[in-house]
Order: C-alpha cells, then structure tokens, then sequence
C-alpha cells in the first residue's frame, strides 16, 4: 500500500497482522473479550440505524438485534455474529410485495405494490469497518504494554 507522498506501507500492514495473530495465540482469553466488545458496539449502531430508519410500532425490529458468541472461525481467527431474529427484520432490510392477509399479493392497477428495502445493514457494516480498525489498533497498543 502506498500513500500519496509514495511512501510503502506494506511492511507495516504485514507487521501489524502478524502482532495481532500473536496476540490472538498468546492471548485468547483478551481477544475474545474484544471481538465480544466489538460485537456489542456493532448491535449498539444497528439498533440506532434502525430507530432511525423506520418508523416505531412495536419495537421489535430493534428488540430483535443480538449478538452471538465470540468463535474461532478456520481455527486462526475469532469472529463473532451480529444479526436481527426478528421475523420482519428480512422483509424491511431488502423489500417485499405487500400482500393481504391470505398471502395473495395486493394489486393495484394491475400491478403488485411493491415496498422497497431500507438497506440498514450494508452501509452500516461498511462504516463500521473504520471503526473497528480503530478499535483493533487500541487493543493492539493495550496488549503490547502487557508484553
């Protein structure tokens, strides 16, 4: 990677993974602890981006947003799992044909009535990601004053 000066950072960027792979070895209880942190902030910020987006009936759509256990995924990286278990949640995120109450879809002049999605999560997750470089680099300088 280069900046704008033509300055490489590639080293750096390689440096910088494998400091947090050492500390996910040598520290997995912290590291799990992070990742759930992180979990946290991102269920936090999607439940905003909901209240923000649509509009309050009963609350559920927010009150469906949970977060999983932190796991290893490949056995060499912790992840963890931020969804929305409400049933409607899918329907609002990506858009559906509004249809009776028999499931036959809603015409009119001639053409299904089409509700389109909200999209909360894509642009959500998208902005996240700086956010959570930020995190990821005071974790690092947190575990390498414990070392």
């Amino acid at each position: 990677m280069k900046d704008g000066a033509g300055l490489d950072y590639s080293e750096l960027d390689e440096f910088n993974k494998r400091i947090l792979r050492f500390v996910a070895d040598e520290f997995p209880k912290e590291t799990r602890g992070f990742t759930g942190r992180a979990g946290n902030r991102l269920a936090k910020r999607l439940r905003a981006a909901y209240k923000a987006k649509t509009k309050k009936k009963t609350g559920n759509l927010r009150k469906g947003v949970k977060k999983g256990r932190p796991y290893m995924y490949n056995g060499n990286e912790f992840q963890v799992r931020v969804y929305n278990k409400a049933p409607h949640a899918w329907l609002i995120e990506h858009g559906h044909v509004m249809c009776d109450k028999h499931g036959n879809p809603i015409k009119k002049g001639g053409k299904e009535i089409h509700v389109p999605g909200k999209h909360v999560v894509g642009p959500l997750s998208n902005d996240f990601a700086e956010e959570f470089s930020e995190m990821t680099d005071e974790f690092l300088d947190q575990m390498l004053e414990v070392i």
